[in-house]
């Protein structure tokens, strides 16, 4: 663009000159004036035009000397250019094929004739190829030489060199420096976000998600799909039952309500021995999304909070009579409390409405301290065929199993 300006304006000052030589011509023929020049003893006399031509010529003459002098300098140099672009072409190739040694022979060979950033970012890609990390750290230093510090470039390269090392927890120091000069690198925040997910730091996950969306890295419906999975594995990693509690006091209400998050509420206070725990968070749920996973889990109570467990699940059957999961949850609670006549009630109904291994099983508990021994070996069964994938058997009519 700027040669182009530049060959513009050479051409209408040409045209200018010779236009104004024109007009001027017949001027300086009837007007040629008067020079003299004189030097000691020396005396020079001539015409303005005769003056003006001697120092075009001299001008003329000079320049052809010195681009005559200077013609093996840049030839020398186009030389070396052109041997750098075809090393530099080499090298970049070999790497994408993974060539790593030919890569790293090529681009240092570039290097020495020409040196760039991109070059040595390349060659450090190609030494960490063959597992050559002092070679890479000296690459990178090179890199950052022309900057006097760490640029934004050749730190990312760094990063992502450390990513594919498999040592994503040295890269997130770097990623973190890097997202604070520039909040909405893409490449830094989807190389954070991976980085986060795989040293297991859901919590960061969890706040880094809303920058990917406003990015354009992901849609909506994967940032909610993100939102969902961080949020599940930040609780199911608390330590203890106050961790958990303060993690899912920090969550916005509708995260809170989702049936992922109270899933994973719910299992890890059980796996705290903390079941009485769960009871508000899931039956906040369930009351705004009746879940069969859920109702599995409300049913996995102590004995101090099954009769609240009870009353809820009860006034869901007017709204979900025909729900097989509720029966399930209702018999499982009535066994908890030692009300067999209401759990064979409702897990026979179970079992008959979709039949399932845990209905099976929990129907021969019932069954076997009624002392219906056959009905129950049968459920036993049952329960195993229908975890092998086999079709279950028919159960005695009740008035064989009495």
């Amino acid at each position: 663009m700027k040669r182009g300006l530049i060959g513009v304006l050479l051409v209408v000052l040409i045209v200018f000159a010779i236009i104004a030589g024109a007009w001027l011509a017949p001027w300086l023929v009837q007007n040629p004036g008067y020079v003299m020049i004189e030097i000691g003893g020396w005396r020079m006399q001539m015409s303005l035009l005769v003056l003006a031509g001697s120092v075009l010529l001299i001008w003329l003459v000079i320049s052809m000397l010195v681009g005559f002098f200077k013609m093996p300098g840049r030839a020398m140099r186009k030389m070396k250019q052109a041997s750098h672009r075809r090393h530099l072409n080499q090298g970049l190739l070999a790497l994408s094929e993974g060539n790593w040694s030919g890569a790293e022979q090529a681009l240092a060979k570039a290097m020495r004739g020409q040196s760039s950033t991109a070059g040595y970012l390349a060659a450090a890609r190609a030494a960490q190829g063959q597992s050559a990390l002092t070679r890479r750290d000296q690459y990178l230093a090179l890199a950052d030489k022309p900057f006097g510090k760490e640029h934004f470039a050749t730190g990312l390269a760094r990063a992502r060199l450390l990513m594919g090392e498999g040592d994503p927890e040295q890269a997130i120091g770097l990623l973190e420096q890097l997202h604070l000069k520039k909040k909405r690198h893409q490449g830094v925040l989807k190389l954070l976000l991976q980085a986060y997910q795989q040293c297991d730091r859901w919590h960061e996950v969890r706040l880094l998600i809303p920058a990917t969306e406003k990015a354009g890295i992901v849609d909506a419906e994967r940032a909610t799909e993100l939102m969902r999975l961080a949020t599940a594995r930040e609780l199911e990693s608390a330590a203890d039952l106050a961790s958990l509690e303060q993690i899912h006091k920090s969550l916005p209400r509708t995260v809170r309500e989702q049936t992922e998050v109270a899933a994973a509420f719910a299992r890890r206070a059980l796996e705290l021995d903390q079941a009485q725990a769960n009871e508000v968070v899931l039956r906040r749920a369930l009351e705004s999304q009746f879940d069969e996973a859920l109702l599995n889990l409300y049913a996995e109570a102590d004995p101090g909070d099954v009769a609240q467990r009870l009353q809820f699940l009860q006034r869901s059957l007017k709204d979900h009579s025909e729900s097989s999961a509720l029966h399930l949850a209702l018999g499982r609670l009535f066994l908890i409390q030692r009300d067999h006549d209401q759990a064979r009630e409702h897990l026979e109904i179970a079992v008959r409405k979709s039949p399932d291994p845990a209905a099976y099983a929990a129907l021969a508990q019932v069954l076997d301290r009624a002392g219906d021994l056959e009905a129950a070996i049968r459920c036993y069964r049952n329960a195993l065929r229908m975890e092998q994938g086999r079709a279950p058997e028919p159960l005695p009519p009740p008035s064989q199993s009495q």
